[in-house]
């Protein structure tokens, strides 16, 4: 609690009643000088409980209303307060890719948590579930890959694809004039690259990696 939390918050509550500091306390049942060392800034808080209980009652406010600083009833009232935000969002969960080759994907219907903040900085994400050692460079195998299906793939970034046979793969993005690459980023040598040319059958791609979750560790 703020030295100043309680003086600013009960100033505000007789304030926006439109009281005096004598009607204040005649309410309360208190003397007016009690008021006015209360907005003074004097004491943090009255020294009966009583007190507090009968101001919260009388005026219909909270005990945070009048101790909170940031979310307190002088912040309200002001358009200051910090509404609390949660730490993650639901998420829903499709299925299950590959990060090697291209795999027949498994369906699911769950939600799995992500990081509120990734999920507000790429709205309308979805989550798959990645296993495989052809990206363990950047994703261990047994992977929770957060896709933006929105953002512009770019050269060097990792992205989910799907063929029409709905086969899908992760893999590292690159497209040149004539041919779309798709690469492993492995320690290990035993990856192609996937090179699909304007002939081939098409593939899709379903977005961009931007954020995973490994079993015991979060990125």
């Amino acid at each position: 609690m703020n030295d100043q939390s309680f003086s600013r918050n009960i100033r505000a509550l007789r304030e926006e009643r439109g009281l005096t500091q004598g009607e204040f306390a005649e309410s309360l049942g208190v003397n007016r000088q009690a008021i006015y060392t209360w907005e003074r800034g004097k004491v943090k808080k009255p020294r009966q409980d009583s007190v507090i209980e009968s101001i919260c009652e009388k005026y219909n406010v909270t005990e945070k209303d009048l101790f909170g600083y940031n979310d307190g009833l002088y912040a309200k009232l002001h358009g200051l307060a910090l509404e609390a935000r949660p730490s993650s969002v639901l998420v829903p969960l499709l299925g299950t890719t590959h990060m090697g080759e291209f795999s027949d994907e498994d369906e699911c219907d769950r939600m799995v948590e992500v990081p509120a903040s990734v999920v507000e900085a790429h709205p309308g994400g979805f989550c798959v579930h990645a296993d495989g050692e052809c990206m363990n460079n950047r994703y261990p195998s047994d992977s929770l890959l957060f896709i933006d299906p929105h953002m512009q793939p770019f050269d060097g970034c990792a992205v989910l694809a799907e063929t029409e046979q709905y086969q899908s793969i992760v893999r590292k993005y690159s497209k040149g004039s004539t041919a779309l690459m798709l690469s492993p980023d492995s320690h290990s040598d035993a990856f192609d690259d996937i090179i699909v040319r304007a002939d081939d059958a098409p593939v899709k791609l379903k977005g961009v990696v931007v954020w995973y979750q490994a079993e015991k560790d979060v990125r």
